[in-house]
């Protein structure tokens, strides 16, 4: 976990129950049982959203598991997320909607029912604190929960960062898709649409020299559903400029 404490009872009665591999994105299915625990901070992280929090004032964020994260194609999936068959649950199984913003990595030399959480092949969500407090209580530590596909998209709009120099973009994609960020092109007044690739997390590529030109961007999400924006920054953007835009 990046930059981040995790707070975990070790109740070793529990036992995890090591669930099939997840369903493939963009393939719906029923609730899904897993286990939840929390960390403290939310900054940085493993899809490169920075202080995602921030940014998504009242929304809440949540770490996977590495079956979960999937080498980061994950990264901006969006589950709603219950607890159950627990006394630490609070009152009503309230559901929440998370979003993966970050890796929770295996810890092979613990137990996969004492301490390893997250290792293959649990499915296991490590919930930011505040997600955590909503459905349980803090002193569990560690909960049996049920999760699936979010229904809606975020709240948010889309979000583009953009960094590098003038010989390289790196773009930072935060879509307010349900669904994970597949494919994104870029374009500038004097180019057509160029194919960004994938760097790490949710941070997207492209060598062409682009600085002077306003830029536009296509974004596709697992699920086939594409967005055009265009003239999202204007020709005089700068490096480490953030502009927003509609979203899905």
């Amino acid at each position: 976990m990046m930059k981040a404490f995790r707070f975990v009872t070790l109740v070793t009665s529990l036992l995890l129950t090591c669930a099939a591999p997840a369903a493939a994105s963009g393939q719906d299915s029923g609730p899904r049982p897993a286990h939840g625990t929390f960390y403290t901070g939310d900054q940085g992280g493993a899809c490169g959203y920075g202080n995602w929090q921030a940014d998504h004032p009242g929304e809440l964020s949540t770490a996977v598991s590495k079956v979960l994260f999937n080498n980061g194609l994950s990264c901006g999936e969006r589950f709603t997320v219950r607890c159950v068959d627990s006394r630490w649950c609070l009152p009503g199984n309230p559901v929440i909607t998370v979003e993966v913003t970050n890796y929770c990595p295996p810890n092979p030399s613990l137990p996969n029912n004492d301490g390893g959480w997250c290792n293959p092949p649990l499915e296991h969500f490590d919930l930011s604190e505040k997600a955590f407090t909503t459905i349980a209580e803090r002193q569990a530590g560690i909960v049996p929960i049920t999760y699936v596909e979010a229904g809606t998209d975020g709240p948010s709009p889309l979000r583009f960062k953009i960094a590098g120099n003038p010989d390289f973009n790196l773009v930072l994609v935060d879509s307010n898709s349900r669904w994970s960020t597949n494919a994104v092109w870029i374009k500038g007044t004097g180019t057509d649409w160029l194919p960004m690739t994938r760097n790490w997390g949710m941070n997207w590529q492209s060598g062409r020299k682009l600085t002077g030109q306003a830029l536009s961007f296509k974004v596709t999400d697992t699920h086939g559903r594409t967005v055009i924006r265009n003239n999202v920054f204007p020709a005089d953007w700068k490096f480490g400029q953030t502009a927003t835009a509609a979203g899905f």
